[in-house]
């Protein structure tokens, strides 16, 4: 068997008892939390207890814990997620709404990000303790160190309330036709403040971490032979130095995708953004408890996949990793 089937069969195996365990962890923390979401439901005081009650009921929220959870499990492995306790709709249909938005702001930082990140990092390195450097390495530690909601609040007072260069919240103006120019060119603009604040963050910290594993590429004995052997500087840089430095890397983008996930929460909330950050807001503050689970479980189930995508750009980085067996 090659090593791309093999590792996709081996981490999609190993998966199995791990999103159990997280629906597990996830189960027992939501329902053993403070709160109880028939209350948030009709409101204190708003309906008799036996009323209360008979919701609870047929919530299924009167039975025992375990038995609740089975009952959910056996949903969740015919593929049913159940209904959403505020919504009234399946959680499949509202988070799949949802999905779109979380995905354009994630994503778009998640290149932006990357390209930038690993740029910084190979020009600070080239020449280090340089004015580039110094100047490249001070702008990222400072976006890797000032938390992103107060950045967020920032960028809003001064970009979309003083300046009024940017709208305040939202993904789109109303009224605007879906999928006409004038709609994308809304999207974009409410886009691009909440996704440079976030890039701000993850772009230092991948500069950050290409500059170091860079500077260790650049003082390996491979790259001695192969000034040695008479190859243009770009041309050591580009084919030998970078590839090598770059696979350390990999490992902190695949894991970047859990954290841009839950950092949409903050993000999405500071700029009105309708995705899935806002939605687990929401879940946590209604104790939606069907939403709220199946908010998490995706979350799971977008690690591992990001942690099988990783390995296989390994692969594809590092040939020496690929063979038969």
């Amino acid at each position: 068997m090659s090593a791309v089937p093999r590792i996709v069969g081996t981490r999609l195996l190993q998966a199995v008892p791990l999103v159990v365990a997280t629906i597990v962890v996830n189960f027992a923390i939501i329902h053993l939390a403070p709160g109880d979401p028939v209350t948030m439901m009709v409101g204190e005081g708003a309906v008799s207890a036996d009323q209360m009650d008979t919701l609870r009921k047929s919530l299924g929220l009167d039975q025992p814990l375990y038995v609740q959870f089975f009952s959910y499990l056996k949903s969740v492995l015919q593929g049913d997620l159940g209904i959403s306790y505020v919504y009234h709709q399946p959680v499949t249909e509202i988070i799949a709404s949802r999905i779109p938005a979380t995905l354009l702001l994630m994503g778009t930082t998640y290149v932006i990000s990357t390209i930038l990140g690993i740029v910084f990092g190979i020009v600070a390195a080239l020449r280090p303790s340089s004015a580039q450097d110094r100047i490249l390495m001070t702008v990222a530690i400072l976006g890797y160190s000032v938390p992103t909601f107060w950045l967020g609040f920032l960028a809003l007072m001064v970009f979309a309330v003083e300046l009024g260069w940017a709208p305040i919240s939202g993904m789109v103006d109303s009224g605007l036709a879906a999928g006409s120019w004038e709609y994308w060119l809304s999207v974009l603009r409410h886009l691009a403040l909440p996704a440079a604040v976030v890039s701000l963050f993850y772009t230092g910290l991948i500069a950050r971490l290409m500059r170091t594993s860079m500077l260790n590429s650049l003082r390996g004995d491979f790259i001695v032979t192969a000034r040695a052997m008479g190859l243009s500087r770009w041309r050591v840089i580009l084919r030998h130095a970078v590839p090598t430095a770059i696979t350390p890397i990999v490992t902190v983008l695949g894991l970047q995708v859990g954290l841009m996930l839950s950092g949409a929460v903050l993000t999405e909330t500071v700029f009105g953004w309708p995705g899935l950050g806002v939605l687990t807001v929401q879940a946590v503050a209604q104790r939606d408890y069907p939403l709220l689970l199946g908010m998490f479980l995706l979350t799971s189930v977008m690690v591992i996949i990001a942690n099988v995508v990783t390995d296989l750009v390994y692969l594809a980085i590092n040939p020496r990793l690929r063979g038969n067996g």
